[in-house]
């Protein structure tokens, strides 16, 4: 049997659980903030913004899936694998809707694996791909949250939860960058460490199975292994593909600024930040909900929103600051969620279809 047709889709009860689980958190949070903020104040501020504005900020929704599929495109590339734009979108797609529907983001890269063995190819391949993304997207995130604390470090270290915040999602990407390139170019101490901490973590009887635990470890020191040879005899691909990340969280952070324009015209006393400062806010909030476990990071966003955006939505005699959090929110996020579902229901009915016809 090949590798293509060992491909199983992962379980349904673990995407359904997390769908029911991120449909809980949305309600929850929704009767938080309204119970917070008049619903009918919030919608007739909302509807005073300039609409242009918000299709710009969907718009870069749009730039933010596409980017990430050219990412792996060079990263194919790079494999000697031709795969198309347009299925590099779809994949990419898929990875932003099971990332948001999931705790710590974990469902996306074996669903997009799934689908990428459905369209012939390997899951080595598949794999060795969406590693090297995941870490190029993590080293973007890094240099991005470093010039943020620069540009507005006022805002952060005003606020306690988004210090801590910051500081552990910091070093949680940190550390697995770093586990990375120390798997790539240093292995024997990662494998010694590493097994003799699942050896560890089965005396205190939290992994069951500690065979087939360092099996898989192996496996994926294996994978990092491949990754760092590919980086090396392919350095100018994947100089592109670090282009494109840069380009795809540039886009999606740059949502909150045209959200904050949009305001302009029904309220100019807002006006006083530029675009890096808002820029800025949103890839702190990314870095915070980025390690916690909760799906698309709903909850503690909008906490660190209201917290964030308070000294530019309440200034001047305004305060349209849960108008401004929840039409941020809902750009940047539900309206994403929507569509990309809508592309993970398309690309399901084409597999059926495909499968029905082999």
């Amino acid at each position: 049997m090949s590798e293509v047709e060992k491909a199983k889709k992962p379980g349904k009860k673990k995407y359904i659980f997390s769908i029911l689980f991120l449909i809980a958190l949305i309600v929850a949070t929704c009767i938080v903030i309204f119970t917070k903020f008049d619903i009918k104040e919030v919608w007739s501020v909302v509807k005073s913004v300039k609409i242009l504005y918000i299709i710009l900020g969907i718009l870069m929704i749009f730039i933010y899936i596409l980017f990430e599929g050219l990412a792996m495109k060079r990263i194919f590339k790079a494999m000697g694998i031709n795969v198309s734009v347009k299925d590099n979108f779809v994949y990419s797609a898929v990875d932003y809707y099971f990332c948001a529907v999931t705790p710590s983001a974990t469902g996306g890269q074996p669903m997009v694996a799934y689908y990428m063995n459905k369209d012939k190819i390997s899951l080595s391949h598949a794999s060795l791909t969406l590693l090297l993304n995941t870490a190029l997207f993590k080293i973007v995130l890094l240099i991005l949250s470093v010039i943020s604390i620069i540009v507005c470090h006022d805002f952060v270290f005003s606020h306690p939860i988004i210090i801590v915040l910051y500081f552990i999602g910091f070093a949680i990407n940190i550390f697995l960058i770093l586990l990375c390139f120390m798997t790539a170019f240093k292995r024997k101490w990662v494998e010694s460490a590493g097994k003799k901490l699942i050896l560890l973590l089965n005396k205190m009887h939290i992994v069951k199975k500690p065979v087939s635990s360092i099996r898989l470890f192996r496996e994926k020191m294996d994978e990092y292994e491949e990754g760092a040879k590919l980086i090396k005899q392919n350095p100018k691909q994947f100089a592109i593909a670090l282009f494109d990340n840069f380009v795809q969280r540039i886009a999606l952070f740059s949502v909150g600024f045209f959200v904050y324009i949009s305001f302009f015209k029904a309220y100019p006393q807002i006006k006083g930040f530029n675009y890096f400062e808002l820029l800025a806010i949103q890839v702190l909030v990314s870095l915070c909900v980025d390690s916690l476990p909760l799906p698309g990071g709903v909850g503690i966003s909008e906490v660190l929103y209201l917290l964030l955006l308070g000294s530019i939505y309440q200034q001047n005699g305004v305060d349209i600051l849960g108008s401004a959090m929840i039409l941020t929110r809902v750009v940047s996020f539900y309206v994403p969620l929507i569509i990309t579902g809508i592309m993970v229901v398309l690309k399901q009915i084409m597999v059926i279809r495909m499968s029905k016809r082999s």
